[in-house]
């Protein structure tokens, strides 16, 4: 992680002489530094790198830390480089720095899980506090905000509206509107990946559906690119001037621009679609493998109950095959259990069934945690240590993903009766 920060330290310090020898020829190119870019980014910088050294080899490795210096990267070639002053004079560059930020910046960061990182980098009251706030109903508008079909209207619609000559012209005249328009392609971008990646937790769609998300949002985002190739009308006269500053007519640049949008941002959509294609061709693999395995368990089974005819009932056989302790038989109380974890707020980092609201992805989901065999994939799945895990699991496994909630024994009890009536 030192490294990594020694090389975000590197790019601001490198670009500084590289800035004072453009001189004054004309067209010049220099790197525009912008005092908020740079706080943000390095507050951003400070904040993973604290997150990251808490939750080390846990959920988060040296992959997420290396594609978040890749966005960070980025991000700073897109808005920081020679290339942002480019596009205030040319189209073409414009476009290439738009997609910068749409389809390289923001999947490197989806796959770098940010908000988890920045989460544990929060003190631990604040992580509290979040958690309470987020199951009091900022979950649900968050979630009606990131459905899919959500995802996909204003990903597609924002990327068409900022390309209207009139709002792109305004985003170009008007410094915070134009912020603004950045704004709205990352953000849009990385809901978009966010889906499309699903770095952890279970896929909210299908690779089928996934796959139809991401064709059809490709066409619709190839559309623009390919009116500005084939049509012989200039859509965007505020670059005239900027154009012939670099030796090049108002269409000449349009269609340099449309054939940036047309064809390697169409080449990314191509990319993704063909990974999830294969990522498609192994999990049908695997579920395929999953039912031998069952159904030869089955026979087996069958098999052994016709070979132990001493066994007069075949539950005496399945008792001695699955061990459990009823639900409330180590005193607790499964309907106190649902209420304490909706006020402390389990919900905002576990999917768990019949909790209302309770579907966040930030940690496992809890569905069927009264037959699994290990809690935290390391403990006997027994009463005392789930009990023992809700109450420390700092203690059991330090630097893990899930903090300590200070919960009294009683509540643990409660919990654990109603985790295990998930069967």
């Amino acid at each position: 992680m030192r490294r990594l920060t020694t090389l975000v330290a590197a790019l601001w310090l490198a670009a500084g002489p590289a800035s004072a020898h453009t001189g004054h020829a004309e067209p010049a190119l220099h790197w525009n530094f912008e005092a908020w870019v740079v706080i943000t980014l390095t507050l951003a910088s400070l904040a993973y790198a604290r997150g990251w050294r808490r939750m080390r080899g846990r959920a988060i490795g040296r992959t997420e830390a290396w594609c978040f210096a890749g966005g960070i990267l980025s991000l700073i070639l897109a808005l920081q480089s020679p290339l942002d002053p480019l596009g205030e004079d040319l189209f073409s560059a414009h476009m290439a720095q738009h997609l910068m930020l749409m389809l390289v910046a923001a999947p490197l960061f989806v796959r770098a899980r940010p908000l988890i990182v920045f989460l544990w980098a929060m003190p631990r009251a604040m992580r509290r506090w979040f958690g309470r706030w987020w199951s009091r109903g900022a979950d649900r508008v968050f979630a009606v905000l990131t459905s899919p079909v959500s995802i996909w209207l204003w990903f597609c619609g924002l990327f068409a509206f900022w390309h209207i000559p009139g709002p792109y012209g305004w985003a170009l005249r008007h410094e915070p509107v134009h912020v603004l328009e950045h704004l709205c392609f990352f953000v849009s971008a990385f809901a978009f990946w966010s889906l499309v990646i699903e770095p952890s937790g279970r896929r909210r769609l299908g690779y089928g559906a996934t796959l139809m998300f991401v064709a059809t949002a490709a066409v619709l985002s190839g559309l623009p690119g390919a009116l500005m190739v084939l049509t012989a009308r200039p859509f965007y006269p505020m670059h005239a001037a900027g154009a012939a500053r670099w030796g090049l007519s108002l269409i000449e640049d349009q269609q340099l621009a449309g054939l940036i949008m047309w064809i390697p941002a169409g080449f990314a959509y191509v990319v993704a679609i063909l990974v999830l294609f294969v990522a498609w061709l192994r999990a049908a693999e695997r579920r395929s493998e999953q039912r031998l395995r069952r159904a030869a368990a089955a026979a087996a089974g069958a098999v052994l109950l016709l070979m132990l005819p001493g066994c007069e009932k075949v539950e005496d056989l399945l008792g001695l095959l699955h061990k459990g302790p009823p639900p409330t038989s180590f005193g607790g109380d499964p309907r106190r259990g649902a209420k304490q974890i909706v006020e402390i707020g389990c919900g905002a980092c576990h999917t768990i069934p019949g909790i209302s609201g309770a579907d966040a992805l930030v940690g496992p989901p809890l569905d069927k945690m009264g037959r699994r065999v290990y809690v935290a994939g390391m403990l006997r799945n027994t009463p005392d240590n789930m009990i023992a895990w809700l109450r420390s699991p700092q203690r059991i496994v330090p630097g893990n993903a899930m903090p300590d909630m200070q919960l009294s024994d009683e509540q643990a009890r409660d919990i654990t009766a109603y985790l295990y009536t998930l069967k």
